[in-house]
């Protein structure tokens, strides 16, 4: 017992130095606002005072994104969550509650009982913290080479205890801890898990002696993310991009919305229409979401851990319609609204923070969209890969298809491209059908995963492109009697934009936009022709148009005239039941579209009555 007691001694005594000076015991535990407090905005030299950098992570890194599996979510006591909501997320998760004593933890235990939180899903983590908001001063996730690790940035806050908790929690679970040199909070940072991340200019405004591209570096060395860096939406606050926004998925993001009696009116509308310009790392442009919320509603800060949506409400009339748009959004999701004590800048999100699946199986795969009309089928290409490394299960790669909403069929994924990657087609179909599909895989760890994340509720679309056809007269007819353009006439049922090239034409002709353009040499034969191509960006069209040139009253077609020739032609068609002119355009002397005997009349006066020359109404 005595070299007991010793040996715990001696580690209380280690314990006690290694923690900085600076920070208090736990019985001095504070309860903070999410902001700065007027006391502490006169301690801002204060902030990172116990931060400890460390070098990048290395390898490839990746910071995956909020909707991607997970296993746990951190929150503190005491709550600044009701305990229904802890029992929700602890239904599916393991809920870790720091608690600054054991004493705290027989308090938080009781409660959760009390409140039925599935105890077999909770843990506790006793270290003292300042504040309630994990979200803002807890661990940022990635994986470097696959394996899991915690990028510990400065809370931009002068709170010792609370800028502590990602070391403490990467000791407790035996994860690495990689130091940031950069001053910033979890509200104001969303990733999309594949190398692109958000945040407004507070990034900025609170790293004074970095520059932007420094910043931006920073991001890519620690995260492995390119940085989006937008504008604030209002003059005061906080400023964290949760306050506002929020990625749903890779290519979709939410973006408040409020009254236009609202100061933040104009530029929320200039931040959301700058975003759906932008390109998703999916290749397409962002979808924007518009979610309405009233001046004391924060819709926009729930969070989403794995196929639930757990989304902050307020008692007021338009928390339905909130909760409508997250499962319009969303579909296949449960989206479930919480009471509390949230504000217009602060609710769920910023008060949690969840925890990625360490052993996770991923898929990665960039969605179609539109394919040519093919009937050999549509490549699809995927990484399966079990972070486990648990072996995948061989007939569980699949891709699950139908068309035009039939029913789903499947394909089985083949090896291919490299390591953990696979590939398959989704069998042709005729041009204008619409294929939903999505990506499953199981491996040997139990993990059943889909891509996307929420499987056929929410499944890829892609359309099959109509191949264009050309509609164009073999012969190019010209206005006046010399002057000629071609421009072809585009029948395409499901694109409205085409690009026109030419190529082998006669050196008389030039490209003039979409039309070929030239002046008629004299004695031209019938002998020269062009090529044109029309493609919507899918699929091409393409024709070998022959140069009939038929200058305008050439009614009998023999590239002379008008003349009298053209005169018995038309006579014979009109009375005698004669052969058709070669072409209805250039017999329509008159311009009233069709052959009749106003154009009889017309070629009459223009050769015996010094009448116009015909243009053929051109």
């Amino acid at each position: 017992m005595t070299m007991r007691l010793f040996v715990l001694g001696v580690s209380l005594l280690l314990t006690a130095l290694a923690l900085p000076s600076a920070v208090p015991a736990a019985d001095t535990e504070e309860f903070l606002p999410i902001g700065l407090t007027e006391e502490e905005k006169g301690r801002l030299s204060e902030i990172g005072k116990n931060h400890q950098a460390t070098n990048a992570p290395s390898g490839e890194i990746r910071n995956p994104a909020e909707w991607e599996p997970s296993t746990g979510v951190i929150i503190r006591w005491p709550l600044g969550i009701s305990v229904s909501l802890i029992a929700e997320m602890s239904e599916d998760l393991m809920v870790t509650t720091i608690v600054a004593s054991a004493s705290e933890q027989a308090s938080a235990t009781s409660a959760y009982q009390s409140g039925g939180v599935t105890m077999a899903n909770t843990q506790f983590l006793i270290a003292s913290t300042n504040s309630i908001w994990t979200r803002d001063y807890g661990p940022w996730f990635i994986f470097a080479d696959e394996q899991l690790g915690i990028v510990d940035h400065i809370y931009n806050r002068p709170r010792p205890l609370d800028d502590l908790i990602p070391q403490i929690l990467g000791s407790n679970w035996g994860l690495p801890v990689y130091g940031m040199d950069l001053i910033t909070t979890g509200g104001n940072h969303m990733s999309d898990g594949l190398g692109m991340s958000m945040s407004t200019r507070l990034v900025y405004n609170e790293n004074p002696g970095k520059t932007q591209a420094e910043v931006d570096s920073i991001m890519l060395a620690y995260l492995g993310n390119d940085y989006t860096v937008l504008d604030y939406i209002e003059s005061g606050g906080i400023h964290h991009i949760d306050c506002w926004a929020k990625f749903l998925n890779p290519t979709t993001i939410l973006v408040k919305d409020v009254p236009t009696s609202s100061s933040s009116y104009a530029l929320l509308n200039q931040r959301a229409e700058y975003l759906s310009q932008q390109i998703s790392a999916w290749g397409q442009p962002y979808t924007i979401v518009r979610v309405y919320c009233p001046t004391g509603t924060a819709y926009t800060n729930s969070i989403i851990l794995n196929d639930k949506v757990l989304v902050p409400i307020f008692s007021s009339s338009w928390d339905a319609v909130a909760l409508q748009t997250y499962r319009d959004a969303m579909p296949g999701y449960e989206v479930i609204g919480f009471t509390g004590s949230w504000l217009d800048d602060d609710a769920i999100h910023c008060r949690t923070m969840g925890v990625p699946d360490q052993f996770m199986l991923r898929i990665h795969h960039i969605p179609l969209v539109k394919v040519a009309d093919s009937l050999s089928g549509y490549s699809v290409e995927a990484l399966v890969d079990a972070y486990s490394g648990a072996d995948l299960i061989g007939d569980s790669l699949q891709i699950v298809y139908k068309v035009d909403d039939g029913a789903w069929n499947s394909v089985l994924l083949s090896a291919g491209g490299g390591a953990d990657m696979f590939t398959e087609e989704i069998p042709g179909q005729s041009g204008g059908a619409e294929i939903a599909y999505y990506i499953k895989a199981a491996d040997l760890s139990g993990r059943v995963e889909t891509h996307p994340f929420i499987g056929a509720p929410w499944a890829h679309r892609f359309s099959v492109n109509v191949t264009p056809q050309i509609v164009a007269d073999s012969s190019i007819l010209c206005g006046g009697n010399s002057e000629i353009a071609f421009c072809p006439d585009v029948v395409d049922s499901d694109d409205s934009v085409h690009t026109v090239s030419y190529s082998n034409f006669p050196a008389w002709l030039a490209v003039s936009g979409d039309s070929l353009v030239g002046t008629v040499p004299a004695g031209l034969s019938a002998a020269d022709s062009f090529d044109v191509a029309v493609t919507d960006g899918y699929n091409t069209a393409s024709l070998t148009v022959v140069l009939n040139v038929i200058l305008c009253g050439d009614i009998n077609g023999d590239s002379i005239g008008p003349d009298l020739s053209d005169l018995i032609y038309l006579v014979n068609y009109l009375f005698l039941g004669g052969p058709a002119p070669f072409s209805t355009l250039i017999s329509d002397l008159s311009g009233e579209g069709d052959i009749d005997l106003s154009d009889l009349i017309f070629l009459v006066n223009y050769l015996f009555s010094g009448g116009p020359a015909p243009t053929c109404g051109l």
